[in-house]
């Protein structure tokens, strides 16, 4: 091959690499990808139509009066642990924030002396048969507007059934079961009551957390849901389900009264105390300095992350980022004093 020949072919490669470069620019220039200036929204499963699915129907009272006969004593005594953290159950037992239980079924409403009843309770007419208890255990504030109960209520039929007929158990002398009459009447009630009505079905996208605003498909916004507020959420709390979160706490601290401090101080009486309340623990100078007190706000701060509250402090634990943990929490170690402090 001569000299010329291979300088053909070299040109050639040459004017094929420039036509592709010029062509990639006038690409460029002629077409211009264009970006969606909206934010990109979430598509819903399919099978639904990208609606959401509508709520179930609110929760109805249902009559625990066909249940009693055949419910279940041991599920019943299960059931009552989530009200032992404010009550005692066995004959001659102290009140604690709640009465002593021994002997309710059948008794009047301050059927305990030496409790300090609230008005709403006091001033409620009747007696703890086997109807009002099944009302107050399904919604305490509800039975009685005012009550310085803050236990949510069991939705549960047969939870409530199950808790009642042991409750029964626990006198010197039961009431009777509802004889059959009264079992065809409540049936007979339940027949005709109307059914409870279903709230409206969604027909948006529900927004990704509380207190976002949900985005529609046309684009609008719909105005965010605001958070609950942390005394409505102490007032929905479970203190049995706070002791179960407090077993978190159990390997730094000791909650009885009386009891030593170990990695961490003794935590009784701590809620409304002040903050590095016993003088035989060494605190950390991040706690001695708060100089506050531990009302229900502060200690939520603290327990949301220690060590955003208190900057410097010893307190290893992370946190709960969950606030009805929180609320649960609280409302055990509410309960951890001789004179627990009054709910906000």
């Amino acid at each position: 091959m001569n000299s010329f020949e291979l300088n053909k072919m070299i040109g050639a490669v040459l004017l094929g690499g420039f036509v592709l470069l010029l062509s990639s620019i006038l690409a460029g220039k002629l077409v211009v990808p264009h970006r969606s200036e909206s934010p990109a929204m979430a598509v819903a499963p399919s099978g639904n139509g990208g609606q959401a699915t509508a709520p179930a129907a609110e929760a109805k009272l249902e009559s625990v009066i066909p249940l009693l006969a055949t419910a279940d004593l041991a599920a019943g005594a299960a059931t009552f642990k989530k009200c032992a953290a404010c009550h005692t159950i066995e004959k001659g037992g102290p009140n604690k924030i709640g009465p002593n239980l021994w002997g309710v079924v059948g008794g009047p409403h301050d059927h305990m002396p030496g409790f300090a009843y609230s008005d709403a309770l006091k001033g409620k007419p009747g007696t703890w048969d086997y109807d009002g208890l099944n009302t107050w255990l399904f919604s305490p504030k509800a039975y009685a507007p005012g009550t310085k109960m803050s236990f949510a209520g069991l939705k549960s039929v047969k939870d409530r059934a199950d808790v009642i007929a042991w409750l029964r158990t626990q006198a010197d002398t039961p009431v009777p079961l509802p004889d059959a009459a009264a079992v065809e009447a409540a049936k007979a009630a339940a027949a005709a009551a109307p059914a409870p009505a279903a709230q409206p079905e969604a027909t948006t996208a529900a927004p990704a957390a509380t207190g976002a605003a949900a985005t529609t498909a046309a684009g609008t916004q719909t105005a965010a849901v605001p958070a609950a507020s942390l005394p409505d959420l102490l007032k929905a709390a479970d203190p049995a389900a706070g002791e179960k979160i407090a077993a978190k706490c159990k390997a730094c601290h000791d909650l009885s009264k009386g009891g030593p401090n170990k990695i961490g101080p003794n935590l009784w009486d701590i809620v409304g105390n002040k903050q590095a309340h016993l003088d035989n623990f060494n605190y950390s100078d991040a706690v001695k300095g708060l100089g506050g007190q531990w009302t229900y706000e502060n200690l939520n701060k603290f327990l949301t992350k220690p060590k955003d509250y208190a900057p410097g402090t010893k307190m290893t634990f992370p946190g709960l980022p969950k606030p009805e943990d929180r609320a649960a929490l609280l409302a055990y170690l509410r309960t951890l004093s001789d004179s627990p402090k009054p709910l906000p």
